[in-house]
């Protein structure tokens, strides 16, 4: 009885507070990363993305974010670079429409998978994440990038969705912490780890700029309460290769089933038969 008035509250809350479709959010996001503030957070999540790329080598690399605009992997050395989105979009770099938790892709066919915010505003993020595992290689490399809800600038877009009702603001708040446990479910290691964007949300130009020397510190001294985080895990299920048993190759004995002779066996019997005439002769 006493969980009965929470479903009425989460209908409200998703209602006017949860997360929007993955259509609505793309759309508004995307535009929004335009702004002079989107600009200053898409140029230092830049610099991180290009550390990340530099050390991750393979065929194919996917990617998916909710701006279909961006090019975020331009600097990675994997010649074969495709994006997916649900939302149409001029980017060259687009190959397909699709659903994120539902990828037209067979299992273990992408060497790295960057995720540019997609978990922040999916309303499957679990799903998306066991998707993302699936087409993965054994061995091969997750990038994900997710707003630090632990910080100022997570602090700011938590409380802007009470006076907007843009979808850029109705988002998960997705801890550090927590991706990384869902990732030590689904068999990954976590190599490195970022953060980036110490200084306030602020979409003043010049005040962006000033604020610039806040990276710098906040860098070297890694302070944790970074604006965004990004993750680099490998995942370590290792493929297994069926080998042919050694007994196939041996050719049995027609109507037997001996699969190789060993050796002549003597009879008992005639040993037996040896030895009582030996005794008769003494």
């Amino acid at each position: 009885m006493s969980h009965q008035p929470l479903g009425p509250l989460r209908q409200f809350w998703r209602k006017h507070f949860g997360v929007l479709p993955e259509e609505e959010s793309i759309r508004d996001m995307a535009s929004w990363f335009e702004t002079p503030l989107g600009e200053a957070l898409l140029v230092e999540e830049g610099e991180s993305i290009e550390q990340a790329l530099h050390c991750l080598f393979g065929y194919h690399l996917l990617q998916m974010s909710v701006s279909p605009r961006l090019d975020l992997g331009h600097s990675s050395r994997i010649t074969h670079r495709f994006s997916l989105s649900p939302v149409p979009d001029a980017n060259p770099s687009l190959s397909a429409l699709c659903d994120f938790t539902e990828l037209p892709l067979p299992e273990e066919s992408i060497d790295v998978v960057l995720l540019h915010h997609v978990l922040d505003y999916s309303q499957s993020p679990h799903q998306l994440l066991r998707e993302s595992a699936r087409v993965l290689i054994p061995r091969g490399h997750l990038v994900i990038l997710g707003f630090n809800p632990w910080s100022v600038f997570g602090t700011c877009r938590w409380f802007a969705r009470f006076f907007s009702r843009k979808p850029r603001w109705r988002h998960q708040s997705l801890r550090l912490g927590r991706i990384l446990d869902w990732l030590t479910l689904l068999d990954f290691e976590s190599v490195d780890i970022q953060q980036g964007f110490y200084r306030l949300p602020l979409q003043h130009p010049r005040a962006i700029k000033h604020l610039h020397w806040l990276e710098h510190w906040g860098k070297r001294l890694r302070l944790p309460w970074g604006g965004y985080y990004l993750i680099v895990a490998r995942k370590e299920r290792i493929a297994l290769t069926p080998l042919k048993p050694a007994w196939r190759a041996l050719k049995p004995v027609p109507g037997l089933g001996i699969t190789k002779l060993h050796g002549r066996v003597k009879s008992p019997s005639i040993k037996v038969a040896k030895t009582s005439q030996e005794n008769r002769t003494e």
